[in-house]
């Protein structure tokens, strides 16, 4: 989704005027930050749930 996304706001700086392209290239970049914060915050919460989830089994198994 947010590669079609920055596709088409490339298409658009393309043909918009330099200063007008310039905010088009800075919102892209931060896109492409916040994406790949994202993506670390979603990595954490799946570990995070795997940890909960091994605690858990133990915590039952030892019962």
């Amino acid at each position: 989704m947010t590669i079609d996304l920055i596709e088409k706001l490339k298409e658009i700086a393309a043909r918009a005027s330099d200063s007008d392209a310039l905010y088009i290239r800075r919102a892209i970049d931060r896109i492409e930050e916040l994406e790949a914060e994202l993506s670390g915050h979603k990595e954490d919460v799946t570990d995070w749930r795997a940890s909960v989830e091994k605690q858990m089994r133990r915590r039952r198994d030892d019962k």
